[in-house]
């Protein structure tokens, strides 16, 4: 199920900033349009799709105050996020009245960002789905029951955890039988949990979540037969996004490699690193090993050692120079390693070395 979010303000770099803090893909929001003020918003509600407005307040032209009005009087569904950076009474009564779902003080926290576009992602999902039920003729009750177990199954799907799945699907399945499921209902219930799956694989994972798009279930008679299918469907997605997660992961550790083999000689601190690339440093360093066999600063270490090594055995550098050249300011702890590594200290590995090169000349 898509959702639509427009960015409304007047500034460029906002609205940049914005969109690098969001987590939309993560959390299934398409970014549909962007305006510079209260006027251009307002013709890209009236000719697009719009579910999530995030918006700016002092605006030239048509600003904050008026294009929340408009959006009361005219699109009660929308949800309202508010971003000033004036703690302005007038501005923030004028948000609480026209019902906004939030009002966030610039500079813009992304963590408080990304908890409000959730909790409008959801609001504006189950506002979609009551009304495709309504549409059809789906009970209320009935739709109300899958939407209950949305938190669950999207839940495992992030844990990627198969067992849990299976215990909330067979949840669902008991609480339909409960609720008296008719078999002319059965293909609009099945088409809702095919919507959600879909929403659930692509806010884990856009490349592979329209690949349950076309399923007959006309053919269904019993709520057993609809949940049996359904329960294989999320089960195969999921087996999917498993798989998904190992190769984007083994993607990301090369390019996590590729970027020691060319800076290992810089002073490269692995929590900075680890946070580059949105994981902590502990499970970065015991990923990297299960890859390749040595943790991140063994394997570093590793690679400043060999550089050493050559320098040491064949240019005429110091060894205070080696140990710069090799990412090390303190010679003290150069030698330690060095001698940690090889067995010999640096002067007598350069001497030794080349009495074994005249040995065999």
């Amino acid at each position: 199920m898509n959702i639509n979010a427009m960015i409304v303000d007047d500034e460029q770099w906002n609205r940049e900033i914005i969109k690098t803090f969001g987590n939309w893909e993560q959390y299934g929001i398409h970014l549909a349009a962007e305006a510079e003020d209260g006027e251009e918003a307002i013709k890209a509600i009236e000719t697009g799709d719009i579910h999530i407005v995030i918006t700016d307040m002092n605006m030239p032209g048509v600003d904050g105050v008026r294009l929340l009005q408009y959006l009361n009087d005219h699109h009660p569904d929308i949800r309202i996020i508010v971003i000033s950076g004036y703690d302005d009474f007038m501005y923030t009564r004028q948000a609480i009245r026209c019902r906004a779902d939030e009002y966030l003080l610039k500079p813009v926290d992304p963590q408080e960002l990304n908890q409000v576009l959730l909790q409008c992602r959801q609001k504006a999902e189950e506002t979609l789905l009551k009304k495709s039920g309504e549409d059809m003729g789906l009970r209320l009750d009935l739709l109300q029951a899958i939407l209950t177990f949305r938190p669950a199954l999207a839940a495992h799907y992030n844990d990627l955890n198969a067992d849990s799945l299976q215990d909330s699907l067979n949840e669902l399945q008991d609480k339909l039988i409960l609720l008296g499921v008719t078999p002319s209902t059965l293909p609009r219930i099945g088409e809702e949990l095919l919507l959600l799956l879909r929403d659930l694989m692509h806010s884990n994972s856009q490349e592979i979540a329209n690949e349950y798009a076309e399923e007959n279930l006309a053919a269904l008679h019993t709520v057993d037969e609809l949940m049996q299918q359904v329960s294989g469907m999320y089960l195969s997605a999921l087996k999917e996004l498993v798989q998904h997660r190992k190769n984007k992961n083994r993607l990301n550790l090369e390019e996590i490699k590729r970027f020691v083999d060319q800076n290992f000689t810089e002073n490269i601190k692995l929590e900075a690193l680890a946070r580059s690339f949105f994981v902590s440093k502990e499970y970065l360093s015991k990923v990297f090993k299960q890859e390749f066999g040595l943790n991140l600063t063994d394997y570093m270490t590793k690679l400043r050692m060999e550089r050493a090594r050559h320098l040491l055995l064949h240019d005429h550098l110091s060894i205070k120079s080696v140990a710069e050249l090799c990412g090390y300011e303190e010679l003290g702890y150069f030698y330690r390693v060095f001698k940690k590594q090889f067995g010999l200290a640096p002067g007598e590995m350069r001497k030794g070395e080349g009495e074994v090169q005249n040995s065999t000349s």
